[in-house]
């Protein structure tokens, strides 16, 4: 993929946006889907929709998730130590010793993800993941009078890792859930607005807040935009790693193109106008069955207003919910293109009913 849209993507990264705290990353989803929209608003939960070719039918929605995982600073001690409430659900075993960025008025403050150390864990202690609340935030400051000169109680942090390429199309970073996701969603919108004139659908982009915790911006969305379909986009966890279940997982793989799911979420001739313009385009699929939930926007977004036809596109990613989530940016490139090519092939007789 271009360097030049890969850009747009390390900026979205580079924004911080815990759930309910999305402003920052939002502003520069604005700044680029502006120039291939009509027309773009924030609601007053801070999801940003933009709609192209509006008055058209039928109305799909393209959405994906901008918020991230963060801490939120609840307490600090005597001695200046930062505790935190999680945004979002962490593996407490992956935070010791990360380093974290506390978000202020006037900037930055660093820290690490302090813990016991080893030497003086019990055997018992060592067998157990740590809780959440036996973690601290260390800003290096002496006491509390110095801590709070720098942080206040309600900032907000996250893990200060940036996206870096590990090799060719192979990246990682923190919050590429679902970021990557939202890229693909822009980048979607990018392809289908270069040919605007095959366009029949009224087309509605959302970059949605507070998935992390509880599909909430999704919702309220949804409702609004009132579309007749909707395709979300996500991250998926990958069974190409040692030890994964594949007889629970499926058998997902980065590098192997966009995971379609189907089940009872999915509108079947949604899924099937996926897979045959997969199938046209020669672009790699895989296929995930999900017989209840499916964990992601899609959920929510189904049952929003009246019933809404949904589909569910996912980037395969490997160590989601770590500081180095990883995807392939080809993978990333497949779900753009089939994206643009499922609603380019849209039209007012387009057949929803299963």
């Amino acid at each position: 993929m271009d360097e030049s849209r890969v850009a747009f993507l390390r900026r979205l990264v580079a924004s911080p946006s815990p759930s309910g705290f999305e402003r920052p990353a939002q502003q520069v989803v604005r700044e680029e889907i502006q120039q291939y929209t009509d027309e773009v608003h924030t609601d007053v939960h801070g999801n940003v929709i933009a709609a192209l070719n509006a008055s058209a039918e039928p109305r799909v929605m393209l959405e994906a998730h901008c918020d991230e995982l963060g801490f939120l600073i609840r307490h600090i001690d005597e001695q200046g130590y930062l505790y935190f409430a999680p945004i979002g659900g962490f593996d407490a075993s992956t935070l010791p010793g990360n380093r974290v960025n506390i978000h202020t008025p006037k900037g930055i403050v660093s820290g690490v993800v302090g813990r016991k150390p080893v030497h003086s864990l019990s055997a018992e202690e060592r067998e157990k993941a740590p809780k959440l609340w036996d973690l601290w935030i260390d800003i290096g400051a002496s006491s509390k009078e110095e801590a709070l000169e720098r942080v206040k109680v309600g900032a907000v942090g996250t893990r200060a890792a940036e996206l870096e390429t590990l090799h060719k199309d192979i990246i990682i970073s923190r919050a590429l859930d679902d970021k990557s996701g939202v890229f693909a969603v822009v980048e979607a919108m990018r392809r289908i607005h270069a040919k605007r004139e095959q366009l029949k659908a009224g087309v509605f982009f959302v970059s949605a807040v507070q998935e992390e915790i509880g599909l909430r911006g999704a919702r309220t969305s949804a409702y609004s935009v009132n579309p007749q379909i909707a395709i979300a986009v996500d991250v998926a966890p990958t069974s190409d790693i040692p030890g994964a279940p594949k007889n629970r997982m499926g058998d997902l793989k980065m590098n192997a193109g966009p995971i379609l799911t189907i089940g009872a979420h999915i509108n079947l001739p949604v899924y099937e106008r996926l897979v045959k313009a997969a199938e046209e385009a020669g672009i790699s699929y895989q296929v995930e069955a999900s017989a209840a939930g499916t964990g992601t926007d899609t959920d929510a977004i189904q049952v929003a207003r009246g019933p809404i036809a949904t589909g569910l596109l996912s980037i395969p990613c490997r160590y989601l919910h770590t500081g180095s989530e990883m995807v392939s940016l080809k993978d990333v490139d497949d779900v753009a293109e089939l994206i643009a090519r499922f609603v380019l092939a849209l039209d007012a007789d387009t057949n929803l009913i299963p």
